[in-house]
């Protein structure tokens, strides 16, 4: 596939489109505020409109992203099993927990957070250009069967290997994907900026909200922890989470999906 010109900002043509998602968020965001939900409930007010809304504006890649979407299942699934043996974050969940300890809530949570950024990528910076997947996906289908299959045989036959520290855990993901991109899309680096800021400040903003009601705290020992009201919220959080996933998440996209 021809690369096309790498740009940092939308076209204007797209603008009504922006601001509608915007809206709907904070909407989302002001309404479990004042309204007490569940934390499933929180999830699916604030995030699940735009990401719809994004998702039927897709044509040609909606098929695309939905499967690396579903696909992702196996490294999502893992990692959560991995954060909750470090005590890295916990959740007020309400469904059954995987493996007794994994909140489900945070599945799907997680299936939103590639879902939605990638849905607005194609939008607004690829141009919803194809409906090709790359022959690259047995590559990262094996590397997230490994992940699963690791972290399962290993948290039944020794857990204590899965005890990580939170910066370790968050370097294991992002840099390999980082790195990748580097090496082979460094063209894209441009279009990466207003998304991560975009979903960075949609993912700080509600987990400040979330903190605040209840739904999300952090229980762990942390490099970098600070207090917000009296809670604990790890710099460390901000710097993988905020500033970085969105990013790797495009990155593993455009590298051995699309």
């Amino acid at each position: 596939m021809k690369k096309h010109k790498s740009k940092i900002l939308f076209e204007k043509s797209k603008l009504r489109d922006f601001i509608i998602l915007i809206v709907l968020y904070f909407f989302g965001l002001i309404f479990i505020s004042f309204v007490r939900t569940t934390y499933l409930e929180n999830i699916l007010i604030v995030y699940l409109p735009g990401m719809l809304y994004s998702f039927y504006h897709l044509h040609r890649s909606r098929r695309k992203v939905f499967l690396f979407g579903v696909c992702s299942l196996l490294f999502i699934v893992p990692v959560e099993i991995l954060a909750r043996m470090s005590n890295s974050w916990d959740v007020a969940s309400t469904l059954p927990r995987i493996l007794g300890i994994a909140p489900l809530e945070n599945v799907i949570y997680a299936l939103v957070n590639i879902i939605y950024p990638l849905a607005f990528y194609e939008i607004f910076f690829d141009n919803d250009r194809n409906r090709k997947i790359s022959p690259r996906w047995k590559i990262l289908i094996a590397l997230y069967a490994t992940l699963f299959i690791v972290t399962f045989i290993t948290y039944f036959n020794n857990p204590a290997l899965l005890n990580f520290n939170y910066w370790i855990l968050g370097a294991i993901i992002i840099i390999p994907v980082l790195g990748l991109l580097l090496i082979y899309k460094r063209h894209i680096l441009k279009r990466l900026l207003v998304p991560a800021i975009v979903f960075g400040v949609m993912y700080f903003t509600h987990e400040l909200v979330s903190m605040t009601l209840g739904h999300w705290w952090w229980p762990g020992q942390y490099i970098l922890p600070i207090q917000i009201n009296g809670l604990t919220y790890p710099l460390e959080d901000f710097i993988i989470w905020i500033i970085f996933s969105n990013i790797a998440v495009i990155a593993g996209y455009e590298v051995l999906w699309d």
